[in-house]
């Protein structure tokens, strides 16, 4: 029988964890135009959660993955093919181009045998066209920009405020901004002096709700003849703290385990936690020694509770260590206090 939780994967349908409060108010805010701004930690099931809230519009829907862009060019080529393929793909290509790009300069079109690429000189006035590329549609459009803190590894134009001044005319086209590097996103969004400051409605994903989380799981449990009972998934829930992607990560590894036997006891969820701390050990001993000495000793104190100003440095050392940490967003600020972003994260240092 298929194991029924995926993880490190974008899901949908019955394998999302319905994040029903967060889709309803997101769908209610986007039928009234207004822009979203999505930030999350990484893992979060960011993806998955736009996905799904495609599938519950009655708009088209474009969705544009900013990751591992470094240019102008790279931009407009990942934009325009996403609009492309949604819009017909390689078989109305021509027809396309003739519609929505009479205006664009040396454009290159590549057909292959597996598909094709398009290829644009990042002009302004080529930019500019291919920005207004929604607005052409004709009707109402949502257009979802995922890693969109990508954006400020482009240098060779102000690639914000091009899309800032095309943005703020459209009359049919609703954005959503999703990125991770919440440290970047908040700056481009409530920063005074960018561009995209109070452009958009800012929502900071969280961890799943706990009952929400605890129906997904006894329910694909016992979908596939496996008992479990409700306690052994609250304490892997508070374990977790609800993140996303552990919930599926030690429900997908605790499924292995009770599959042969048909039940699930505390000790099954004990022993899927540890499976999973040893797959992870090479990411957190990666991190681990990234870090300087000075921020290894703040860390270990804010993963056990501890103040980290109850070390042997100096205030100033031991709030650049906690600047740095958040940047790298391997911790948080949470009502006033300092907590570690990865819970597994924070169980593997307390053994350290």
């Amino acid at each position: 029988m298929k194991n029924p939780f995926l993880f490190g994967v974008v899901v949908k349908g019955h394998d999302f964890c319905d994040r029903e409060e967060e889709i309803n108010e997101i769908i209610s805010d986007l039928n009234s135009g207004i822009n979203i701004t999505l930030i999350s930690p990484r893992r979060y099931g960011k993806t998955s959660l736009l996905l799904n809230l495609f599938d519950r519009l009655d708009f088209d829907t474009f969705y544009v993955d900013l990751m591992g862009v470094t240019t102008a060019r790279d931009f407009l080529d990942i934009f325009l093919k996403a609009f492309v393929e949604k819009l017909g793909g390689v078989k109305k290509i021509t027809s396309i181009w003739k519609k929505f790009f009479p205006n664009v300069e040396d454009l290159q079109i590549n057909l292959g045998p597996f598909g094709f690429n398009m290829k644009i000189k990042p002009t302004i006035r080529n930019m500019e066209e291919i920005l207004s590329l929604p607005e052409k549609i004709g009707r109402k459009v949502i257009v979802a920009f995922d890693e969109f803190q990508e954006i400020v590894n482009i240098k060779e134009v102000d690639l914000l405020s091009l899309l800032r001044k095309k943005a703020q005319m459209f009359e049919n086209t609703t954005f959503i901004f999703a990125g991770s590097r919440r440290h970047v996103m908040t700056d481009i969004f409530t920063n005074v002096e960018k561009p995209f400051y109070r452009f958009s409605k800012i929502y900071n994903l969280g961890s799943l709700n706990k009952d929400e989380a605890i129906s997904f799981v006894l329910y694909k449990f016992n979908s596939t003849n496996i008992k479990i009972e409700r306690k052994v998934i609250e304490k892997m829930y508070e374990v977790c703290e609800g993140h996303p992607f552990y919930i599926q990560y030690i429900s997908h590894t605790l499924w292995n385990i009770c599959n042969t036997k048909q039940n699930c006891g505390e000790d099954d969820i004990e022993n899927a936690i540890e499976q999973v701390l040893i797959t992870e050990r090479p990411m957190f001993e990666t991190l681990w020694d990234s870090l300087t000495p000075n921020q290894k000793q703040v860390l270990k104190n804010v993963a056990n509770n501890i103040s980290p100003y109850e070390i042997d440095l100096s205030a100033g050392s031991v709030k650049a260590a906690l600047d740095k940490l958040r940047k790298l967003d391997v911790i948080e600020k949470e009502n006033r206090r300092y907590k570690m972003v990865d819970p597994l994260f924070s169980i593997w240092l307390k053994n350290l």
